[in-house]
C-alpha cells in the first residue's frame, strides 16, 4: 500500500474508523518495541549463560514445573 492509498483510506474513513487505525498503529508500534526488547534479552550474556549446559542444575531444580 502507498502512502497516497493510506491517506485517502484515512480521508474517507468514519471518526469510529480512524480511531480504530490509530489504535492499530499504536499496537504496531508497541509490538516493535517489545520484540526488540524480547530479542535484546533473549541474547543478553545473562540470559545465554542461564540457558547453557553449565547450568543445568535449574534444570534438576524446575523440572518438576515443566510438564
Amino acid at each position: 500500500m502507498t502512502k497516497q492509498e493510506f491517506e485517502e483510506i484515512i480521508a474517507l474513513a468514519s471518526e469510529d474508523e480512524f480511531d480504530y487505525i490509530i489504535e492499530c498503529l499504536k499496537n504496531l508500534r508497541n509490538n516493535a518495541e517489545t520484540t526488540e526488547l524480547f530479542l535484546l534479552q533473549k541474547n543478553s550474556n545473562a540470559y545465554l549463560e542461564w540457558v547453557s549446559p553449565e547450568n543445568d542444575i535449574y534444570d534438576e531444580v524446575f523440572k518438576d514445573e515443566v510438564k
